[in-house]
């Protein structure tokens, strides 16, 4: 919501590259909603209550990775940056609004079909080149900006911000990136040096693997 508010603001000043960085690069099975996951939900979706958050069912089933997904965005994007826009925003509102497990093929299928992806193109890509873009952006991701958390925004690859972060701090750093970066230090407000909240720890392997 935050990004595309930035990209709505500056227009073609700026252009927003997603790069997938799994939460759940590991396959880990059986698990399910607790009520540390319904607060967490409800937290962030009070941060950002224009975006869907439902309130999960407990012991509700939830993705074993985060790969499959990742995948399968990456397969969309394959096909243009509107039908990415389409699916993006699907998988966020099949897993946390409507309780959907999207790490299953056969869900991921359905939601291409609901954003009118080409189905064949994208079973092709699936197991083909996308996954190992997928890789590629975590190792990078870790290797090159030190990505230990979601959500992270890597501005003009140079400064990061880890977390919920308002959209005005967004804001400040882009002027003073499009200004030529004026003085070489940008000036933060004083709780820009705070711990972010809404943050997800980030397992990232080691490269190579």
């Amino acid at each position: 919501m935050r990004l595309r508010e930035i990209q709505q603001a500056y227009g073609d000043r700026v252009r927003v590259h997603w790069r997938t960085f799994p939460l759940i690069p590991g396959e880990q099975p059986d698990r399910r909603v607790t009520q540390k996951t319904r607060e967490g939900w409800q937290r962030i979706g009070a941060e950002e209550p224009r975006a869907s958050f439902g309130q999960p069912a407990m012991d509700a089933p939830l993705p074993s990775s985060s790969i499959p997904a990742l995948t399968a965005a990456k397969c969309a994007e394959r096909q243009g940056e509107e039908a990415f826009e389409r699916f993006h925003e699907r998988l966020f509102t099949a897993l946390f609004r409507d309780g959907l497990d999207i790490g299953r093929p056969d869900v991921l299928r359905r939601l291409a079909r609901e954003t009118a992806l080409d189905l064949a193109r994208f079973e092709a890509d699936y197991v083909g080149e996308a996954y190992e873009a997928v890789l590629r952006d975590c190792a990078e991701g870790a290797a090159w900006f030190g990505v230990s958390g979601l959500p992270t925004v890597i501005l003009n690859e140079k400064l990061s911000l880890v977390g919920a972060v308002p959209t005005e701090r967004y804001r400040l750093l882009i002027d003073w990136l499009l200004a030529g970066e004026p003085g070489g230090v940008i000036a933060l407000t004083p709780d820009a040096t705070r711990e972010a909240g809404g943050q997800s720890p980030l397992d990232v392997p080691e490269r190579g693997r």
